[in-house]
């Protein structure tokens, strides 16, 4: 994957829905996601507070957008359903990867990840907009996949 070649477009309320994504990266693996995801953290903050963004994706599994939807503490943020998809429906996109970090670099996995994940998989099966995984990004760029631990 060519990551210096390729600008992931930030989705906005002025999104146009017509747009060539013959160059965007398809996601193959959780890999390719999470490198993605970590290119676009603000390195000064990623270890200071936590943040949530979503990945949009087309039927190719390709990015149609990345989304930075929140901003917390040190302690937690707040994935809001109602941002996640509504921009998910403004750009139709047919499926979508969140992520958020842990700022203490603690790899393990809360059980508020895992409700926030069972509501959020849950609100896009109800509208056909598939939950591909829940990455969390650590500040050292190492990752945690709910879809590789089977916990989606």
């Amino acid at each position: 994957m060519k990551k210096e070649m390729f600008k992931v477009n930030e989705v906005s309320l002025h999104y146009k829905l017509k747009h060539d994504t013959t160059n965007y990266p398809i996601i193959k693996n959780s890999t390719d996601a999470a490198e993605i995801l970590f290119d676009s953290w603000d390195k000064y903050t990623i270890g200071l507070e936590e943040q949530s963004k979503v990945l949009y994706l087309n039927r190719r599994n390709q990015i149609i957008g990345l989304y930075h939807f929140s901003t917390g503490n040190i302690n937690g943020t707040i994935m809001c359903n109602k941002k996640i998809f509504a921009c998910g429906l403004k750009i139709l996109a047919s499926s979508i990867i969140i992520a958020h970090n842990h700022p203490s670099g603690n790899r393990s996995i809360s059980k508020s990840d895992l409700d926030v994940t069972k509501v959020i998989k849950a609100t896009g099966e109800a509208i056909d907009m598939r939950l591909n995984d829940h990455i969390i990004i650590l500040p050292n760029g190492s990752y945690v996949s709910l879809a590789d631990e089977n916990l989606l």
